[in-house]
This record gives C-alpha cells, sequence and structure tokens, in this order.
C-alpha cells in the first residue's frame, strides 16, 4: 500500500477514534446531568431576625451537601449545616428528607456583658437591678438580654446610687456608680453630765454632746472623774443617720474573789447569782452570800474602795433536821439503801432528799422522799399492805399469785398454725391455719394443780399434781372464779351453768386458744416454728417430760422403749425443765383443754384468721399436748390435736388471759 493509502486510513482511524471518545464523553456528561437532577435536592434558608439575615454565613458540617450561593444542594439523605451571623448564637439544622424546601432558622442574639462597680471601691454592696435585689458583693458582673435597665447600689454608710443604661446584643458595658457618705449626727447623753467624750481616739468635748459624722463606726469612750469609764460603738447608717446614746455612768468598781466549800453552791451578790470572780461598785455596801441544798447559808457584808480586789472564804457547815418515821406495821426502814432499823424511828438526817423504803415479808414495799429541815421536825409514814391488797387498790389482778400461780407475758406475732402437709407423722386434722393477734396475753407457767383448783371447788388439798379428770365447762368455771376473785369482768358468759358466750372485750381470766397454744409450744422465742416444744429432732433427750417411758411396760400397748422419765403417772407441775420460754410440761405430764371448739374439716375462711377463737358453735373442744400416757413420738408433735367432750384422768388445763 501507498504512503497516501497508508495516511489515509491512520486518518479514518483517528476519526473514529475521537468519535468513540466524543460519545463517552457525552455519556458520562448526560450520567451527571441526569444524576444531579434526580438524586439532589435543593433548599433555600430564611434567617431571621431582620439584623441576623443582613449577612448570614453557613456551613456544612455532615453530610454531603455544597452551598452554591445562599442555596444548599444535598447529595443522599441528610446533612448537618451551621447557621451563623455576627453578635447571635450559632444554630445547628439538621436536615432530612422530611425537611421542607425553604428552611426557616431564628437566630437568638448574644447578652450584652454588664460589670458594675462603685466609687469609692467598697465591699458588702447590695446591688438592685430594675429594684430586685441580685447581689451582695464589691462589683456586679452579669449578662443581659437587649433592653433598658436601672442599676443601683447602696451601702448603709452612703446614700444610694442609682445609673440606667441600655443594653444592646454583644455589648459589653462598665458602669461605675458613685456613691455619697451618709450626713448624720451623733448626740451623746450622760447621767451624770459633763462627761469627757472621744471619738476614735479623738477628744470631741463634754456631755451633752452632737457630733455631725458621716456614715460608719466610731468607736466611743466617755469617762468622767469617780466613774468607771464606758466604751462602745456606734454606727451612722442610711437607716439610722442620727444615732442618740444616753449613758448611766456607774461608780468606780472593785474586785471579789471568793473560794468556798463545799463547791457547787449558789452566790450572790445583793440577791443577784454572780461568779467567784466579780466586779462590785466601790465605796457602797454590798451583802456577798453562798448556799447550797443540805448546808447551813453564809453571808459577808462588805465596802471596797474603787480598784480594790478582796478574797472572801465561805466554809459551810451541814445543815441537819429531825425526822419521825412510822408505819401501819412494823417494817425495816433504809435511808438511801442503807437499813436503820426496824419502825417507829427518830432520826438525825442532812437537809437534802433522802429516799426511804419501808419492807415487810409478805408486803409491798413503800418508796417515799423527804428533805429534812433544821426549821421543824418532818413525819413520814407509810400504809404497809399485802401484794394483793395493793393490787387490788391499785386495779390490779392478784388472786391467782396468792395461789401460786405464776404468769409470764407472751408478745405474739403472726405465724401459721398447724402442720405443713410435708411433716412427718402429720394428722389429718393438723389443718394449716395462718394468724395473727393484736392483743398480747399472759399464760400460766404451770398446769393448774390439785390444790389451785381445790380453792375453787372448796376442798382442801396440797398436791402440786396437775388438775385433771375436769370437764372443760370446769375448766372454764374455775377461770370465771379467778376473774371475780380479783374484779375483772369474766371473760365467759354462763347461764345456768353453761357457757352461753363470751366477752371478747374482757380481760379476765380464760383457757389458752389453740392458736396461742401452739405459739407458744412451737414458735415463742424461736427464729421458724419447730415441730416439738423441743425443736425439730424425732428424738426424745434424757428427763424430757413426763411421757409412757418403759415403767408401764405391760400397762398400755404402746409406750416408749429404753426412756425413763422417773414417774409412773402424772408429775408434780414443774417437775422438768422449762421450754425456752419459760413454761412447763407443755410437751408432757398431761394433755390440756384449750378454749376452741373442735372442728376436724377445714374451714372455708381462706386468708388469715385475726386474734383466731377456734370455730363458732356448740360440741367437742380442742385438747393439746402430750400426756403421761402417750408412748409413741409422733403425738408428741407441738401440733398434735383432738376434740373431746368427757374428762379424762390425762386431761388437764392451763390459763391465761389478755394484757390489753
Amino acid at each position: 500500500m501507498s504512503s497516501i493509502d497508508d495516511a489515509i486510513a491512520k486518518g479514518k482511524k483517528r476519526r473514529k477514534g475521537v468519535a468513540i471518545a466524543s460519545l463517552i464523553g457525552l455519556a458520562a456528561v448526560l450520567v451527571v446531568y441526569f444524576g444531579w437532577l434526580f438524586l439532589t435536592k435543593g433548599y433555600a434558608f430564611a434567617v431571621s431576625p431582620e439584623r441576623a439575615a443582613q449577612n448570614p454565613q453557613f456551613a456544612v458540617l455532615s453530610g454531603s451537601a455544597m452551598f452554591i450561593s445562599d442555596k444548599l444542594y444535598v447529595f443522599g439523605s441528610h446533612a448537618k449545616v451551621q447557621v451563623s451571623a455576627p453578635k447571635y448564637q450559632d444554630a445547628t439544622v439538621v436536615i432530612n428528607n422530611n425537611s421542607p424546601s425553604t428552611i426557616n432558622v431564628t437566630l437568638v442574639p448574644l447578652p450584652a456583658k454588664i460589670t458594675l462597680s462603685t466609687s469609692p471601691s467598697l465591699s458588702e454592696i447590695t446591688w438592685h437591678l430594675n429594684a430586685e435585689k441580685v447581689a451582695v458583693s464589691r462589683t456586679y458582673v452579669t449578662e443581659l438580654k437587649k433592653g433598658s435597665y436601672r442599676a443601683s447600689a447602696s451601702h448603709p454608710h452612703y446614700e444610694t446610687g442609682e445609673i440606667q443604661f441600655d443594653a444592646d446584643i454583644a455589648q459589653e458595658i462598665e458602669q461605675v456608680i458613685s456613691l455619697s457618705p451618709v450626713k448624720g449626727a451623733i448626740s451623746i447623753n450622760s447621767s451624770p453630765s459633763g462627761a469627757n467624750v472621744s471619738l476614735d481616739g479623738k477628744d470631741m468635748g463634754v456631755t451633752p454632746l452632737s457630733i455631725n459624722m458621716n456614715g460608719g463606726k466610731y468607736e466611743i469612750v466617755v469617762t468622767k472623774s469617780g466613774l468607771e469609764p464606758l466604751e462602745d460603738t456606734i454606727e451612722v447608717t442610711s437607716q439610722r443617720p442620727n444615732p442618740t446614746r444616753n449613758y448611766n455612768l456607774q461608780p468606780l468598781q472593785a474586785q471579789i474573789t471568793v473560794s468556798t466549800d463545799p463547791q457547787g453552791g449558789v452566790l450572790t451578790v445583793n440577791n443577784k447569782p454572780t461568779d467567784t470572780r466579780s466586779r462590785v461598785d466601790a465605796n457602797t455596801p454590798h451583802i456577798v452570800k453562798y448556799e447550797k441544798t443540805g448546808f447551813i447559808s453564809q453571808s459577808q457584808r462588805i465596802t471596797l474602795a474603787p480598784g480594790e480586789n478582796k478574797a472572801l472564804t465561805f466554809n459551810l457547815q451541814e445543815e441537819r433536821g429531825q425526822v419521825n418515821i412510822s408505819a401501819s406495821l412494823s417494817a425495816k426502814v433504809f435511808i438511801d439503801g442503807s437499813s436503820k432499823g426496824q419502825t417507829p424511828l427518830n432520826l438525825t438526817l442532812q437537809a437534802l432528799p433522802h429516799t426511804v423504803t419501808f419492807e415487810r415479808e409478805g408486803y409491798r414495799s413503800v418508796t417515799k422522799t423527804i428533805t429534812p429541815s433544821a426549821n421543824k421536825p418532818v413525819k413520814v409514814h407509810a400504809d404497809m399492805l399485802t401484794e394483793f391488797e395493793a393490787r387490788r387498790r391499785e386495779g390490779k389482778p392478784l388472786f391467782a399469785n396468792t395461789l401460786g400461780i405464776q404468769l409470764s407475758l407472751v408478745t405474739p406475732k403472726p405465724f401459721t398454725m398447724g402442720s405443713p402437709a410435708n411433716e412427718k407423722d402429720r394428722q389429718r386434722n393438723e389443718t394449716q391455719r395462718d394468724v395473727s393477734f393484736s392483743r398480747k396475753f399472759w399464760m400460766s407457767n404451770h398446769e393448774i394443780t390439785q390444790a389451785q383448783f381445790a380453792a375453787f371447788a372448796g376442798k382442801g388439798a396440797s398436791s402440786k399434781l396437775p388438775i385433771t379428770n375436769v370437764s372443760w365447762s370446769d375448766a372454764v368455771a374455775f377461770t370465771n372464779w379467778l376473774s371475780e376473785k380479783e374484779g375483772l369482768t369474766p371473760f365467759y358468759v354462763v347461764q345456768n351453768g353453761r357457757v352461753t358466750g363470751i366477752d371478747k372485750t374482757s380481760k379476765g381470766y380464760r383457757l389458752p386458744t389453740e392458736a396461742e397454744w401452739e405459739f407458744v409450744a412451737k414458735m415463742n422465742r424461736r427464729a421458724s416454728p419447730t415441730i416439738f416444744v423441743w425443736g425439730n429432732q424425732f428424738r426424745l433427750r434424757d428427763k424430757q417430760g413426763n411421757f409412757a417411758d418403759a415403767s408401764l411396760s405391760g400397762k398400755q400397748t404402746f409406750i416408749l422403749k429404753d426412756y425413763d422419765d422417773g414417774f409412773v403417772d402424772k408429775a408434780p407441775v414443774g417437775s422438768f425443765k422449762a421450754e425456752r420460754g419459760g413454761f412447763y410440761d407443755l410437751d408432757g405430764n398431761v394433755r390440756e383443754w384449750v378454749h376452741d371448739v373442735y372442728q376436724n374439716s377445714p374451714s372455708n375462711q381462706s386468708g388469715t384468721f385475726a386474734d383466731y377463737l377456734g370455730p363458732v358453735g356448740q360440741g367437742k373442744h380442742v385438747v393439746k399436748g402430750a400426756s403421761f400416757q402417750t408412748g409413741r413420738l409422733k403425738n408428741i408433735r407441738a401440733s398434735v390435736r383432738s376434740g373431746e367432750t368427757e374428762p379424762a384422768d390425762d386431761i388437764g388445763f392451763r390459763i391465761a388471759r389478755y394484757e390489753n
């Protein structure tokens, strides 16, 4: 091919390449154009207020966006823009797909910075701004919105100064308020007059005197021959520009120094209490007196020269008085705890408060307080009463104590009576009930004895064995009898020998409720309920209680093998150790009637039974505890219960009563 042909071919190839490149460039331009057209959103900004809109400034903080002129173009879904203007706080705007095309931005003006001071410069200036107190300081610095203001500065020794000013946005203002001293006058008078007056060390003249002074504090000294100097501080203020003083000048003073024995008494000068070192008027008679309870007081009359220092001594002697001590019955006498003999007594005692105690066996002690006097004898007398008589006089129960019945106070708390379904050897009638108590109660430490019951039945007996073979009604009658003996309202209502109801408000004696009995037997003074009175161990310790031991072998079907309590039958009450609450024989000796009517099936009532007294009705009554005839360990559990109607040789009872 010739060179001409080659040149033509190369030219065609170049033109083809240029054409292809042009097409590609055109396509790119079209892509950019349509991308701009469809993917870019534009936003206009409307800035206010008008002053800020004069020169707004914009900056893109994040996102794909740019400003062209005052319009923002966003590539993508969001952008964050800062809008600012001179003397205004910057604002941040977040733009997203939900933003309108025109975005309104209101800029907040910067506050003016204000510094206020006074001339002269003073501390503790009280500043007010537009009549409102804002600070107490030497200067006041704050920031304010644009506006007109009135500021005032006040000080006790100066007239209040005031200025008005206008604050513009972002303006820095410094203002000085000139203060003028208060003009006043100090008036000084004295009795007697003619006294010399010095003010801050400068002699000002003699009283009566008026001195023109500016506001301030001034040290005043007033002197006159033969009289005590007087010092004072006077202040001239805007509130009190003309203070007046009327001084009563005192005679020249002398000094007394007093020593005393014993110490701790009262020292007076002319009947006014004073210290052992004190100043008194010179050339004037004074009576110095020292007195202390239980001692004979002393006094001294003195007249001292100006400036004289007098030492005085007082040694007091004990004051003693006659005390006549007597009692209705011969009794031992104790004075402040020390035995002094038997009544009647005549004693000489120091004139101090003394505690006199009268004691006689079988009688309540009597304590009285007396203070003897040297002026006349003191008489003290005591009526000696038995405890029963004393408690009856006070309206308190006692008769039970005369029978030897001791009771302990129980403070019950909510618990669940009965036994849980998983308790070993549980019986079907040991229904669980949640119970609570609103009243404390007393319960006898022991089962009622034959001797105690005999006092009620009118039969002589001295046995300490528990009473048995008594019906529930007999036990109830015993409790009502005790109540009547002590003047208490009987708990049980009895008509024609039959219990027809109860008085729930009564504090008289009664049988313990089943809930109370179980609380004492397995919850009182325990962290959690126990299965047995002694705890949760299914075994007996030696001499635990009176049960069917080996001595009954061959006499009844069930016995506790290898156990010996030392008794074949009933044991005197208290023969075994008390449980942790101080109650005896809860777990053995004899079973015990309680207040409740017996019910085998559970009650339909749910929730907590408050002050539970058992089911309402007639029939069997609940018997709790084990006895000397109990030969199976499972029947000694505290939840065991039975319903009985007839007396039995192993059923007795103990008593209870509400405290409040």
